[in-house]
């Protein structure tokens, strides 16, 4: 990896190498123009698309308003107005008439999970709102009307709903005896095992914590492991002894599920860990790219949440980009989980938690060590996206980014601060000094009764503070941390995060309490950006996605109506009616 610019695995994985007209790179829109007319664009051509006859938002910086467009190829080659469309259509020309519907480009998800997904599909589906009565009625019904599964598996519940002790095996024993089951919490954190599980992992009394105070087998008084596993090396040994991925359940799963995102108008996204599938669903996803059945734009990256994985992660991420670097897939960034999430209370915070009183979680990787990889990280110009839920680990991941760019001034990185839940209002106006993009999940904005009692009021009124980010000059991306979903599936889908955004309230209830501060709700306009022009920074696709300008890919999604004028509690209702993929159109509506 070079120390200027960016790393030549970078521009190979976009395709810019050796005179590539299909992914490259441009640096400004006229360069744009003559971009798509050497590739055979050019203007007044026959398009092999033209839609016509609605609302086209461009999302760049002049915020254009356009009735026609067309594209030929995965380039956009002319945006216009309607009259004016007839130019571009010849007989293989294929057109829609918009008929009013609202045309964006395509959505892009910040932050999800995706392959990770795809072992969890036909699980137990659980909500944080159940009570442990609930959660264990719902597993043991699932148990019973699949009886041919093993393990049984499950994910969705909160661990606070059994205690401060979190769930054990022994409740989960009552209802599934007779074979393995291992569910996940809401926020990926933790795991819930029965005995056969801990049995399958050879996890027991002598068996000692992966990380102690950190990724550690929840225990009794006699030191018995109760079956809860905090936080992800916890959870391994028993996802690999029962062996919950492989390639044949990852491949049956995976067409269906990104089916899904074409619906909800996804066109981009960034993978923010294959934690469990690693290499299968890396594989995977590049056989789906070859394919040509994969409908989206994934940049990857390697996850780390221990500090044995830090000496060898940056050598590990350029062998990876190496072999996966694909326009359409690539794995080029790194991911560092620097703390837990406040339900599973390994969330790191300034001062202790008032429930349990007095706790203070440790880091997931310790400062010293931590800052050291953000340093190398930016020696060698790589991006980084860091996992910051507390107040403590967000100072940390501010801190350590401006101690980079202290030693590396002239370094290219781009990093990402995600989650952002609570962030201390002497750190807000950081984001924009040293640059960091500040990324969250909108759809996790209900009024958060357990940060409530577990922070207390003055910490709950720092929540998710993304105005104040975008006032102080700071940038915003949304995505939906899938499955890590709160609200189902309905978190996959970008409307309901951008409503939510909006009012942080409950998805068309105005009645319900507003997630404080209501000072932090976001604009219309600001909350699309976040998904789409503001979304393509993050991934460093700027120049490539995320706004409709001639030259860029054509990553566009047509919507049944137009979010600018529409009640704002009435957003998520907002259906998909086409979706276009680098050219392709991958999804339309059954019902139009």
């Amino acid at each position: 990896m070079g120390t200027r610019g960016r790393p030549r695995f970078w521009y190979r994985a976009l395709g810019v190498m050796d005179g590539d007209c299909g992914g490259g790179m441009k640096t400004s829109n006229w360069v744009a123009v003559i971009f798509a007319a050497f590739c055979g664009n050019t203007l007044a051509a026959q398009a092999d698309w033209v839609l016509r006859g609605g609302v086209i938002y461009s999302m760049d910086h002049t915020a254009s308003h356009y009735s026609a467009m067309a594209f030929t190829g995965n380039r956009l080659t002319w945006l216009g107005e309607n009259e004016a469309a007839a130019a571009y259509i010849g007989p293989e020309t294929q057109v829609i008439e918009l008929n009013g519907r609202t045309v964006l480009p395509g959505f892009i998800d910040t932050h999800i999970h995706s392959m990770d997904t795809l072992p969890l599909i036909n699980g137990v589906k659980l909500s944080p709102y159940d009570s442990a009565e609930q959660v264990l009625e719902n597993i043991a019904e699932h148990a019973r009307t699949h009886p041919y599964q093993n393990p049984v598996l499950g994910s969705g519940f909160l661990a606070p709903a059994f205690g401060v002790g979190g769930p054990t095996a022994a409740q989960l024993d009552a209802i599934v005896p007779d074979r393995p089951a291992l569910i996940i919490d809401e926020g990926g954190h933790t795991g819930w095992a029965n005995s056969l599980a801990l049995e399958a992992a050879g996890i027991s009394r002598d068996t000692p914590d992966p990380v102690p105070g950190a990724h550690f087998f929840q225990r009794d008084e006699e030191g018995n492991p109760t079956g809860w596993l905090v936080e992800g090396a916890a959870i391994d040994p028993v996802t690999e002894a029962l062996g919950v991925i492989s390639e044949e359940a990852l491949a049956l799963a995976a067409p269906d599920f990104f089916k899904d995102m074409s619906a909800v108008g996804l066109t981009g996204a960034f993978d923010a860990g294959m934690i469990d599938t690693g290499e299968l669903g890396r594989r995977l996803a590049l056989k789906l790219v070859e394919a040509g059945k994969f409908p989206v734009r994934m940049v990857a990256s390697l996850y780390v949440n221990q500090p044995g994985q830090l000496p060898t992660a940056l050598a590990k991420l350029a062998e990876l980009n190496a072999r996966y670097h694909h326009p359409l897939f690539n794995v080029s960034t790194l991911k560092l989980s620097l703390d837990g999430t406040v339900e599973a209370k390994t969330a790191v915070m300034l001062d202790p938690y008032i429930l349990p009183e007095g706790h203070e979680a440790k880091p997931l990787l310790p400062n010293p060590v931590m800052f050291d990889a953000v340093a190398a990280a930016h020696e060698a110009n790589v991006d980084l996206h860091l996992h910051a839920i507390g107040d403590g680990a967000v100072r940390s991941a501010l801190d350590a980014i401006e101690r980079a760019k202290a030693l590396h001034p002239e370094s290219d990185s781009r990093t990402t601060i995600c989650h952002i839940e609570i962030v201390h209002a002497d750190d807000v106006s950081r984001f924009a000094e040293l640059g960091a993009v500040a990324q969250t999940t909108p759809t996790w904005f209900y009024y958060d009764d357990l940060a409530l009692r577990y922070l207390g009021v003055g910490r709950f009124n720092q929540m998710y503070p993304l105005a104040s980010i975008l006032r102080h000059g700071g940038k915003v991306t949304l995505g939906s941390d899938y499955p890590v979903s709160w609200i189902g599936k309905d978190a996959l889908n970008p409307m309901f995060n951008i409503e939510m955004a909006v009012t942080r309230q409950q998805a068309g209830n105005p009645e319900v309490p507003v997630q404080a501060r209501v000072s932090e709700r976001l604009s219309v306009d600001q909350a699309i950006r976040a998904h789409t022009s503001d979304a393509a920074w993050q991934l460093r696709l700027e120049d490539q996605i995320g706004t409709l300008e001639v030259g860029k890919l054509a990553d566009i999604v047509v919507l049944d109506r137009d979010p600018y004028v529409s009640d704002p509690y009435s957003i998520h209702t907002i259906k998909v009616d086409y979706t276009f993929s680098d050219g392709r159109l991958v999804f339309t509506r059954s019902s139009i």
